[in-house]
C-alpha cells in the first residue's frame, strides 16, 4: 500500500469534535472564516420568494445579523415557493417579516431586525451600517434606489431577479472603479416601467389607461437556483472584501464576485450565461464626477 493510502497515518479524530460544531463542514472549505460570516450584518430587501430562499441559506451559513425589509403580508399564493411561511400565517395574513423571523429562530443563532416599513421610508444610516445589500424586489425603481444608495455609501450590492424559469443576478461594488452599476444599463423601455410594480401576489394591477399589470408568474424551482447564487454572492463579498481592499484581489479559494457582470440563467435550456455590463460613462450615479 502506498504511503497516500495508508490510513494509518491519518490521525482519527473523535466524533464529538466533527458533529458538534454547527459550522464543521463549511469550516473545513479553503479560505473560509467563519469568524467573519458570524460577525457580518445584511441587509436583505423583500421577503417573498427569493428573499425567503436567501434568507434560509445566509441563516443557515451563520451570518450574525440580517436586516429584512418588508411590508407586505401573507397570502396562500405564497406557499408554494416560500419555505419559511405556512398554511397558518397565510390565513391570519400575517406579515412576511415577522413570520420570517420566527422561522429562522429554528434555523440559526442569526439576529433578525423585521422592518414593516416602505423602502423609502427606512433610515437611511441602516445602509451604512450593513456589510452586503441584497434586492430580492419585484419593481426597477426599488432596484436602482438599493443601487444608488449601495454606491454612495461604499457596499457591496447583489441583485436578483426571477421569471418563470428565467433569473438574473449581478453585483454593484463603488470600489471596482470601471465597473458599471444599475443605473448604468437603464433602458428608456425599463424608464417607461419604472412605476409598475409586477407583484405576484394580491389583486391584477389595473393602471390609469386601462392597462392591466399581471401577476407574476413563478416556481420554486428558479426561485431556489437564483437565491443560491445569490447567498453565494453574499459569501464572495464577506469571504473576499478584506484581500481586496489590502491586494486588490480577491479570495482565490471563494472567488470573484459578479461584479458589473449579470448572470442569466434560462432553465428551459438548463443554461447559465455571464455577460459584463457596460459602464456608461454619463450614468450620474458611478461616473458621476463633483
Amino acid at each position: 500500500m502506498s504511503e497516500n493510502n495508508d490510513k494509518s497515518n491519518y490521525k482519527v479524530l473523535a466524533k464529538a469534535s466533527i458533529d458538534t460544531d454547527k459550522y464543521d463542514r463549511q469550516k473545513r472549505i479553503s479560505g473560509w472564516d467563519q469568524s467573519k460570516i458570524s460577525n457580518t450584518t445584511v441587509m436583505v430587501i423583500g421577503a417573498g420568494a427569493t428573499g425567503n430562499e436567501l434568507i434560509k441559506n445566509l441563516v443557515l451559513t451563520g451570518i450574525g445579523k440580517l436586516i429584512l425589509i418588508d411590508y407586505d403580508t401573507i397570502n396562500l399564493s405564497n406557499l408554494n415557493r416560500c419555505v419559511l411561511f405556512d398554511k397558518k400565517s397565510a390565513k391570519k395574513q400575517e406579515y412576511k417579516v415577522d413570520v420570517v423571523k420566527r422561522a429562522c429562530k429554528n434555523l440559526g443563532d442569526t439576529e433578525i431586525i423585521p422592518l414593516k416599513e416602505d423602502l423609502n421610508d427606512i433610515d437611511k444610516n441602516l445602509y451604512k451600517k450593513s456589510n452586503v445589500i441584497c434586492s430580492c424586489v419585484d419593481n426597477i425603481e426599488a432596484r436602482l434606489q438599493l443601487n444608488n444608495y449601495a454606491y454612495y455609501y461604499g457596499v457591496p450590492f447583489i441583485d436578483s431577479g426571477i421569471d418563470e424559469f428565467y433569473g438574473t443576478v449581478q453585483a454593484v461594488y463603488s470600489e471596482v472603479k470601471d465597473s458599471a452599476c444599475m443605473q448604468c444599463g437603464v433602458s428608456g423601455m425599463d424608464l417607461d416601467l419604472m412605476w409598475k410594480k409586477y407583484s405576484c401576489t394580491g389583486q391584477e394591477i389595473e393602471s390609469a389607461n386601462g392597462e392591466t399589470i399581471g401577476k407574476m408568474a413563478t416556481i420554486i424551482t428558479t426561485t431556489a437556483i437564483i437565491s443560491g447564487i445569490q447567498s453565494q454572492q453574499v459569501i464572495k463579498f464577506l469571504l473576499g472584501l478584506d484581500s481586496f481592499k489590502r491586494e486588490g484581489k480577491w479570495n482565490p479559494y471563494i472567488g470573484d464576485p459578479l461584479i458589473g457582470k449579470q448572470l442569466n440563467y434560462n432553465g428551459i435550456t438548463n443554461s447559465f450565461e455571464i455577460i459584463t455590463k457596460m459602464k456608461n460613462e454619463e450614468c450620474w450615479v458611478c461616473s458621476y464626477k463633483k
